[in-house]
Formats: structure tokens, sequence, C-alpha cells
């Protein structure tokens, strides 16, 4: 009965992969020997998903447990590779982790020659806002204040309108194309996003995250 019901209630809705999402964006350009990489990849999971599009080659700070982090390094630090030598560049995730917003962002795409694909999460939507107003604090203990909590943890509450903004504003500046997709990732949050647009509320309390697609001139 239950697994009926969820089938029924998926159809109903958006439910979106961003690793889906990154193959729909990268693979209506053509060439021949495409790479991509994948900076703050994890356990590489947007490996299988585009494998047969692009030679892959994943970035993070640490090595994962199946050894599969190409390269392992420190992305403040800078990426030691040549201007634009790579056709897409994917950072899924991964620029609210970093004390220097910005700079991340220019490295990115410094290094992008084709298309750069940034995941930010919003953390203003409705699940999240619950979670703070039951719990006193955010689901993620990656906003935690904890004694050792380590580097790899969020520095900033990304929430849209203002990272949309702030996006337009990066690509009217680096004169490169914008695309922006608003997208959720679960049951729970489709649902959501269903009875915002219903009421008209602001996006903000209804949307995931967002894909921004920034894509230089062909």
């Amino acid at each position: 009965m239950k697994d009926g019901w969820l089938r029924h209630i998926k159809k109903m809705i958006s439910i979106l992969n961003k690793f889906e999402l990154v193959r729909k964006n990268i693979s209506g350009w053509h060439g021949k020997d495409l790479t991509l990489l994948d900076v703050g990849c994890r356990g590489c999971e947007l490996r299988e998903y585009i494998k047969d599009l692009v030679q892959y080659r994943g970035v993070d700070l640490f090595q994962n447990s199946e050894g599969s982090v190409d390269f392992v390094l420190d992305v403040e630090k800078g990426l030691p590779m040549p201007d634009e030598s790579y056709d897409f560049v994917a950072a899924l995730d991964l620029v609210e982790h970093l004390n220097d917003f910005q700079g991340g962002l220019e490295e990115l795409l410094r290094v992008t020659r084709k298309c750069l694909l940034v995941v930010l999460p919003n953390l203003a939507h409705t699940v999240h806002r619950k979670e703070f107003f039951l719990r006193g604090r955010l689901f993620t203990g990656k906003y935690d204040l904890k004694y050792n909590n380590g580097i790899d943890r969020h520095r900033w509450l990304t929430v849209i309108p203002q990272t949309d903004e702030y996006m337009r504003r990066f690509a009217d500046d680096k004169k490169v194309h914008l695309e922006i997709l608003w997208f959720n990732t679960g049951i729970k949050m489709a649902l959501f996003e269903k009875i915002g647009r219903f009421l008209r509320l602001s996006p903000s309390w209804w949307v995931g995250s967002s894909l921004y697609i920034l894509t230089k001139e062909k």
C-alpha cells in the first residue's frame, strides 16, 4: 500500500538528481575527447552518470575509501591546472564549503573551457526552517559549532534569492552566459514545491537547490 502511494506521488511531482542534471546539460556538447573535472567529488558518484560522455577526473580535499579521487588537494590553495584545461567543471555542493566564495568560483571558471556547473543548497527551504524551529539547529552537522569540527564544513548559509543574484552578478562580471535551474531531490521537498507554487510562495520556501550553468562563448 505504502509503495503504491509513493509511486503515485513520484508521478505527480518533480524529483531531480544533480548528477542526472549534469549529464543532461553536457550531453548536448559535441567534440572529441571531452573532459570534465569534478571538484569536491567525494565518492566520485558523478563518474557513473557521465563516463560514456567525457573523460572524468575528480578532485577532493580527502581521498575516499575506494581510492578513486584523482587529485587530493585544497581548492582554497588553487587548482594545479592550466587555464581552460577541462571542457567542463562541476562543483556540486562545494562552494559553500570555501572561505573565499568568490575566489573559489573564479578558480573553477579559470580551468573551464566550455561550461561550469555549480550546485548550491537553499537553506531557507521549509524543511530546514522546520528543523531549526523544532530542534534549534539545522539538520546538517556541518553548520554546528563544535570543538574540533574539522575543515570540511559549510562556511556560508546560502539562500535564494541571494545566491541567484550573486551568480547573476558574477556571470555579468566574467562575461559568461548564466542559466539557473531550481530543483528538489526528495519526495518531501518536492511536495513542498507543489504546495509552494500553488500558494504562490517565494521560491525561498520550496526550492531545495539551484544549478548554475555558466557557459563561456563558443
